[in-house]
């Protein structure tokens, strides 16, 4: 069978029809360069169906940020329906091209042309109803379906409403150093994914070994500290502690004292009365009685007044540093809003269920989409969220959010983008699992 071969037309025949949005990508025109030098790269002249599903793969493999590695999963997955369209390429062909499994690939397929076409329901599962190498079904091609069902091809790989055509990729601060990765093991005249993810492996394994080194050295030199600064510490007290004899240097050693006179004692008579009078006292009137001993009363406050100010509102207050900007470049107006973004990662068993949790606590703290994304949109592996939350109902969204189902918080600082002033933006990935 002869092997595809994809030329620059082709490359460019894929990305028109896929429309995307440039300007959500690269966060309007911002990182439009550090794009186009990633699309170049990545879809070299004359590369094969075979090399370029080696380059999806390795990107899915390399990247450790959810939403970027559902973006690539659906850049694969309208690549093969771009060829199995457009180069009239079987299923038997183009699985045996990516390597993927024929099921897998005809599972793809029959959920693009259903999203264009969800009146073929029962069709289009009979058509891509593949179980084994066995199936008729394997050598079905674009041009049988629309000889069959006289169906236009269609005119767009995406539709308006989908939220990866303009996802904004460039914004992660993991992209610019995967890419500048991805092009150096690009360049690289023997590239092999085995040889990259066992690289990749090895790097992880060599850096536990080394954060678990780093930490006995430290504990190790902490005990050692702890045990030479008592021994120093001890001596510089036995140093400081002296003995001090009294010297009697002014005393005339050639004095003689004369001894005491033997006198005989005199006798001295007591009658009753007298010795109880020296045996006499005053008897105290009052003492310490443990019994009649009673502890202080507690303190309570009786007024919130006294309470001292919450320390948690005082995020809620606008930096000295915020609004300074005059916007000289038109781009979107964030005057006086924060550079802070938050992405919850969440993995759950029944990510529509999750959804609809979601988006009851959407509605309750009154987030809003961001530009015209659909909160709980659909995405390859899950579903995706990009919102802005008010500030003053943040905490509450995201602790109530965290305990939908199992989650990671992160917290990115950017230095170029800021939010809309009283709003923080949340980007929220329902990884199924």
């Amino acid at each position: 069978m002869k092997e595809l071969i994809l030329h620059q037309h082709d490359i460019g025949e894929f990305r028109s029809w896929l429309n995307l949005n440039l300007d959500g990508l690269t966060w309007q025109g911002r990182f439009k360069k550090e794009f186009e030098s990633f699309w170049n790269s990545f879809f070299e002249e004359d590369l094969s169906l075979k090399e370029l599903m080696q380059r999806f793969d390795y990107a899915y493999s390399q990247v450790r940020i959810g939403s970027l590695s559902s973006w690539f999963l659906w850049l694969r997955d309208k690549f093969i329906s771009y060829v199995f369209i457009f180069k009239n390429q079987s299923i038997e062909q183009i699985a045996e091209e990516t390597g993927l499994s024929a099921s897998v690939v005809a599972t793809i397929l029959r959920n693009f042309l259903l999203d264009e076409y969800p009146h073929l329901d029962q069709y289009f599962s009979e058509v891509f109803q593949v179980g084994n190498i066995l199936s008729p079904n394997l050598g079905m091609t674009f041009s049988q379906i629309k000889k069959d069902i006289n169906i236009p091809v269609p005119a767009s790989g995406s539709k308006e409403d989908e939220i990866m055509p303009s996802m904004e990729v460039t914004l992660f601060d993991e992209w610019s150093l995967f890419v500048k990765r991805m092009r150096s093991d690009f360049k690289s005249k023997q590239f092999d994914l085995t040889k990259i993810k066992e690289r990749t492996t090895f790097v992880k394994q060599i850096k536990i070994v080394q954060d678990i080194a780093v930490l006995l050295l430290v504990f190790t030199l902490t005990i050692y500290g702890v045990k030479q600064l008592n021994v120093w510490y001890e001596r510089y007290l036995s140093n400081k502690v002296s003995i001090y004899e009294p010297q009697f240097n002014w005393l005339d050693k050639s004095l003689v004292f004369k001894g005491a006179e033997k006198k005989p004692a005199k006798e001295f008579k007591l009658n009753f009365n007298e010795i109880k009078d020296i045996t006499k006292g005053e008897i105290p009137t009052e003492f310490f009685d443990p019994e009649n001993y009673s502890e202080e009363s507690e303190v309570t406050l009786t007024s919130f007044e006294n309470i001292p100010k919450n320390l948690s509102e005082a995020d809620k207050e606008s930096s000295v540093y915020e609004g300074d900007s005059e916007n000289p470049n038109g781009y979107r107006e964030t005057k006086g809003g924060t550079t802070k973004i938050y992405r919850l990662m969440m993995t759950s068993t029944n990510t529509y269920a999750a959804r609809d949790k979601i988006n009851s606590l959407v509605d309750k703290y009154g987030a809003e989409p961001v530009g015209e994304s659909t909160p709980g949109q659909d995405v390859p592996g899950g579903v995706y969220y990009n919102v802005y939350v008010p500030k003053k109902n943040f905490k509450d969204f995201m602790t109530e959010t965290m305990k939908v189902e199992q989650a990671k918080l992160f917290e990115n600082n950017t230095s170029n983008v800021k939010n809309v002033p009283g709003k923080t933006r949340v980007f929220i990935m329902v990884k199924s699992i």
